[in-house]
């Protein structure tokens, strides 16, 4: 046997769970094609050696947000940051939100839905899912990459930002047009209920989708209507689809927003279990975070998002729409069921304005307050914190990304973090928007070193196999690949050999984008991409299609 790569001598987690164990694995082209103690004889193009070393799967982010970025021609280089923490495939197409299908009718709303998520070189949409798959599979990437199909596209190809149920027509459309993203190799479907459009969806019309992507034998994912108050009926809602629609369902980054709801993620979890002992397969994910990202739009009350972010901006220039919304967000809090036009969750007032930092800002005449609070930017602008934040929203047009801080505990306390991973059943992700401008969440660097060096090595939270296994196999085998998340032959060479007392997350809440000590090689398709610590930029990605 003569290979291209063997590593010799590593600690391997497979990422089973199984006990780790020393062996040699040897890579042939793009695959695994030994593990074991390889026989005397056999020759290798290259040799390295993982004596006290850990070789692990290459991580899988199964919650990402880069389906835009993967199309610039510079994103191997915007990207670089999740290689170098040892991811090799992106789960896209997350919280409702993708590039495909998009209608020239709705194109204003599409673009301006997803303002934040692009970078300067790459496109806003594409007809169909099958366009944008083929454009990723004809300049190569550098990431594997796993789309889903997303419910927020498909109502706002079908019926932009209307507020109100889609006719027997308008449902049949998104029908035809999910069968069309399946068919083109959509690993499944996501939904974002507390966003705007998909928050104006009701739980028949989601459940009617999720069906058919249950008779594919496909994955539904579901950023909920609620991570505060309503936290436990938006989790029960996600269980009743994955019940009715005979699904598998994923619920997205389980936390709850502001210290007064932390309880509620127990009672949520209460509720997961449940229905998990009734044979429903469920499932949920989460960052190694307290904070999160999303784009600063989210701040607003449901009613006024409707029609886009020029909608938007006309309703925060007028004077007695502005304080309508002022009204909304001081006196007004979720409440189930959600009603059209009402809130999902409060984010103002579940965290107030100190707890609501600025990340990557669109507007450049407010680029300077990147990494200030809510507050903060108040006090530099001289004015209030309501009116700071109109401000901003008017002049980027939604292009503001913000982070939640105390989504999963505090800076004194990560206990309601630590419960969520804890569950043998949470995938880690990411949830990081990276565009190549700005200050990106703190997870698009740190996240899975984080999960070993801080939970596994220091805090004893989880066993080194558990951990692997919650960012590799349990990932892959959610989303449907059996050839990725697993060290064994026939198996994708996506690998990482890492320093298990030296890997960890160097970044803080205030310094984003420090790169992580401890990973040492990282292999996408059997391409080393990270040698030594240093990065190689290569194109070796593969673009994953369900057949």
């Amino acid at each position: 046997m003569n290979l291209d790569l063997l590593i010799r001598d590593g600690l391997v987690v497979d990422g089973t769970g199984t006990p780790a164990f020393v062996a040699d694995v040897g890579v042939l082209g793009r695959d695994i094609v030994y593990v074991g103690t390889l026989p005397d004889g056999v020759q290798a193009e290259r040799v390295i050696d993982a004596r006290g070393k850990v070789v692990s799967p290459g991580f899988v982010d199964i919650h990402s947000h880069s389906d835009f970025v993967l199309a610039d021609p510079r994103h191997e280089d915007i990207l670089s940051c999740f290689l170098r923490q040892g991811i090799t495939t992106l789960v896209t197409g997350n919280c409702g939100f993708a590039p495909a299908p998009a209608v020239p009718a709705f194109d204003p709303e599409m673009r301006g839905y997803t303002s934040f998520l692009r970078s300067r070189g790459s496109r806003s949409s594409w007809p169909t899912m099958a366009d944008y798959l083929d454009t990723l599979d004809d300049a190569g990437v550098a990431l594997n990459v796993v789309p889903l199909a997303a419910h927020g596209a498909l109502r706002i190809a079908t019926m932009g930002f209307a507020k109100r149920e889609p006719d027997a027509a308008e449902l049949r459309q998104m029908t035809a047009l999910l069968e069309e993203s399946l068919a083109a190799g959509a690993f499944g479907m996501s939904a974002g209920l507390a966003y705007a459009p998909g928050m104006y969806a009701d739980t028949a019309e989601v459940t009617h989708l999720a069906t058919l992507v249950g008779r594919a034998d496909r994955l539904f994912t579901c950023h909920s209507r609620g991570l505060s108050e309503t936290l436990v009926d938006a989790v029960s809602e996600v269980v009743e689809i994955a019940a009715h629609a005979e699904v598998r369902a994923q619920f997205s980054h389980l936390c709850a927003l502001g210290e007064s709801n932390w309880p509620r993620i127990g009672r949520a979890i209460d509720t997961l279990e449940v229905a998990r002992r009734r044979g429903i397969d469920v499932a949920t994910d989460c960052q190694a975070y307290i904070a999160g990202n999303t784009t600063l739009a989210a701040l607003l009350p449901p009613w006024a998002v409707e029609g886009g972010m020029d909608d938007v901006a006309a309703r925060l220039d007028d004077p007695r729409t502005r304080k309508e919304i002022r009204r909304s967000i001081e006196d007004e809090r979720p409440r189930w069921p959600t009603p059209s036009g009402g809130w999902t969750d409060n984010m103002i007032a579940s965290l107030g304005y100190d707890n609501i930092w600025l990340l990557t800002v669109g507007s450049p005449q407010y680029r300077e307050h990147e990494g200030a609070s809510l507050a903060q930017l108040a006090e530099r602008t001289g004015r209030d914190p309501f009116d700071a934040t109109m401000d901003l929203l008017v002049a980027d047009r939604g292009e503001t990304m913000m982070l939640v801080v105390g989504s999963a505990g505090s800076m004194r306390s990560d206990a309601p973090l630590r419960e969520v991973l804890g569950l043998p059943y949470t995938a880690l992700e990411t949830d990081a928007i990276v565009t190549g401008e700005g200050t990106p969440n703190r997870g698009a660097f740190g996240a899975y070193p984080r999960m070993l060096g801080h939970f596994v090595r220091s805090e004893g939270l989880l066993s080194l196999e558990q951990a692997i296994h919650q960012m590799t196999g349990l990932a892959a085998g959610r989303v449907g690949l059996s050839t990725i998340g697993r060290i064994r032959p026939g198996c994708a060479a996506d690998l990482v050999i890492f320093d298990l007392d030296e890997i960890g997350d160097t970044t803080t809440y205030s310094d984003t984008t420090s790169s992580p000590t401890g990973i040492e090689h990282v292999l996408v398709n059997g391409t080393v991409i990270v040698d030594g610590g240093a990065y190689r930029p290569t194109r070796a990605g593969r673009v994953y299609r369900r057949s």
